[in-house]
């Protein structure tokens, strides 16, 4: 008994690892601008192309942004170029309080270098970064 109780701490520490794991350009710079201001991330990424609910005092708002782009017609998984699906919850005070990310596939090609521009500004850039 004592054993499988070492080998189950065994287990579970090896399970905690101490690095996040790495996530992409597109979702390090979207997730950046939690806890921002919506109006300035409206500026920076557009006016929301999907949907754009306004906050009140009982109910968050919500700025969608959708880009997609198709090969041929089909609508497969498979089909798409690139496909970023993104929410922004904020209060009425217009501070986001959570990103949303529906969909990202191959964000990168989408957006390219210009991603480094939508950094929520004061927010460090990721890791990936700073090797170029």
């Amino acid at each position: 008994m004592i054993r499988l109780a070492a080998v189950f701490a065994l287990l579970s520490l090896a399970a905690c690892d101490t690095n996040p794991p790495r996530i992409d350009d597109y979702r390090y710079v979207a997730y950046s601008w939690t806890g921002g201001n919506i109006d300035e991330m409206i500026a920076v990424w557009g006016e929301p192309n999907r949907e754009h609910v306004q906050a009140s005092a009982d109910t968050l708002g919500k700025a969608r942004w959708r880009s997609f782009s198709r090969y041929g017609a089909g609508g497969t998984p498979d089909s798409y170029r690139y496909f970023c699906d993104m929410t922004a919850h904020f209060d009425a005070d217009g501070k986001v309080s959570e990103i949303e990310i529906t969909r990202s596939d191959h964000c990168g090609t989408f957006y390219g270098e210009g991603i480094r521009d939508m950094l929520r500004p004061g927010v460090k850039p990721p890791p990936t970064w700073e090797s170029t």
